[in-house]
């Protein structure tokens, strides 16, 4: 009876210890050690390690919904051989729903840091926001690329911010200025001179920011009827860059700014009498100032611009082109859009303009703010085109002035999250067949925006 209980007992550990051995010789299924996110201190808040590289990232965004009512949304209609009329009020009132995304990647290298930025937009508009007429909603949204640029060694490519603007955006509605939401593509150098001043010099697609040319005509195919122009236009044509180049001045007490573009105008026209291929140098130059004022309350500043520009009123004015919409809704909607140049009988002739603006911001406590706008800007046709303005051929344009004053109030109840309201009232010049006709209008807009 012993015996036997020996034996099995044997046995089982005979076995016990096989079976111990086989799946010691089993492969291991050990888990993966865990790559926990990291957070990157060396390029500001809010940036993390991508797992695996030596990359640090930083997401964000901002969304904003805006609400705009308007004193008056008068429609200008212009006929040949009339002078501009005016059709029933519309839209005075509109809605705008705004996301964008922002990307911010960062990589340490032996020649310095290399940024990649990327920045998209999505925009839904209706009603007098739209600028479309007598639309009440701009339907569908679609992407917009504000910027997309790499950055390295002091060279930036691709779609930044163009390098003649200088105010921010801090009003809701817009001033007399350069400013362009969507960037320009380009080329540009940073050279760090020290002592807070850089330079920076950029070769620019024109076609981003400029308002080009016009035949001085009904439509820019069409034949005009009256003499001193051009019978059609065969297209706007770039035959060099544009050239962009800023001086920058930083200091504890705020910023000193000059800024400058030059560019070539190039016109085709196929007017059996009068064709010609003519090109000619147009030109910006500016001037900004930043002034930090914390003996009046922490985050106070003041922003002066000035610009003078020959044959770029992109670079003076707020109201033409893509930006036409803004000013248009503010004025009440009478306001031409005044091109960069003309195509003339006697050649391609420029637009001359200038402005100034100022916006002050003063914190009354951390979480209220208030901000104050005053712009003026100025336009001068060439004879040509100022001697056909609103009359016979409706494609004429003539001097104008606008100007425009505005108050901001807004509430800041967490860190990039503001709910605000502001009131601007502007008025606009403009010459109809020898006479000043003058119009103004009063807009309001409320605004509910999170950045993160």
């Amino acid at each position: 009876m012993k015996l036997a209980k020996s034996l099995l007992l044997g046995s089982a550990a005979a076995l016990v210890a096989t079976a111990g051995a086989t799946a010691a010789d089993l492969p291991s299924k050990k888990a993966a050690p865990v790559q926990f996110v990291q957070v990157c201190s060396a390029y500001g808040a809010g940036f993390f390690t991508i797992p695996g590289t030596d990359t640090c990232l930083k997401i964000g965004g901002r969304v904003r919904a805006d609400y705009a009512m308007s004193g008056k949304q008068d429609i200008e209609t212009k006929a040949a051989g009339t002078v501009a009329g005016i059709a029933a009020s519309q839209n005075l009132y509109g809605f705008e729903a705004r996301g964008r995304l922002d990307l911010d990647a960062r990589t340490p290298t032996s020649w310095g840091t290399v940024q990649t930025v990327t920045s998209l937009r999505v925009a839904r508009t209706g009603g007098v926001l739209a600028g479309t007429g007598a639309s009440s909603d701009a339907g569908s949204a679609s992407p917009t690329l504000e910027a997309a640029y790499i950055r390295f060694a002091g060279f930036t490519f691709g779609v930044a911010r163009d390098n003649f603007a200088f105010m921010p955006s801090t009003f809701y509605g817009a001033g007399h200025w350069g400013s362009f939401a969507n960037g320009a593509f380009q080329l540009a150098y940073t050279a760090v001179l020290g002592g807070g001043v850089s330079a920076t010099i950029a070769v620019q697609d024109m076609s981003y920011t400029t308002l080009g040319g016009v035949a001085a005509a009904n439509n820019i195919s069409g034949s005009a009827t009256g003499t001193g122009y051009v019978s059609a236009i065969q297209g706007n044509f770039s035959k060099m860059p544009q050239i962009n180049a800023r001086l920058d001045w930083d200091q504890s007490w705020g910023s000193l700014s000059l800024t400058g573009a030059v560019a070539q105008a190039a016109m085709v026209t196929s007017s059996t009498s009068n064709a010609y291929d003519e090109s000619k140098t147009v030109w910006a130059i500016g001037a900004g100032a930043r002034i930090n004022l914390p003996m009046l309350a922490a985050g106070d500043q003041l922003f002066l611009t000035a610009a003078y520009a020959d044959g770029m009123t992109e670079y003076t004015t707020n109201w033409t082109s893509f930006k036409s919409s803004d000013m248009r809704r503010n004025v009440g909607g009478y306001v031409t859009n005044h091109p960069s140049w003309v195509a003339g009988a006697t050649g391609l002739e420029t637009f001359k303009s200038w402005n100034v603006a100022g916006v002050f911001t003063h914190f009354w406590t951390p979480q209220w703010r208030s901000a104050v706008l005053a712009s003026y800007g100025q336009i001068e046709a060439p004879a040509s085109a100022k001697a056909a303005a609103w009359g016979t051929n409706a494609g004429g344009f003539g001097d104008a002035k606008v100007w425009n004053i505005g108050k901001q109030i807004a509430f800041l109840p967490a860190r990039n999250f503001e709910i605000g309201i502001e009131a601007l009232y502007a008025r606009v010049s403009q010459n109809v067949d020898g006479v000043t006709e003058s119009k103004g209008n009063w807009t309001g807009r409320l605004r509910v925006e999170r950045t993160f």
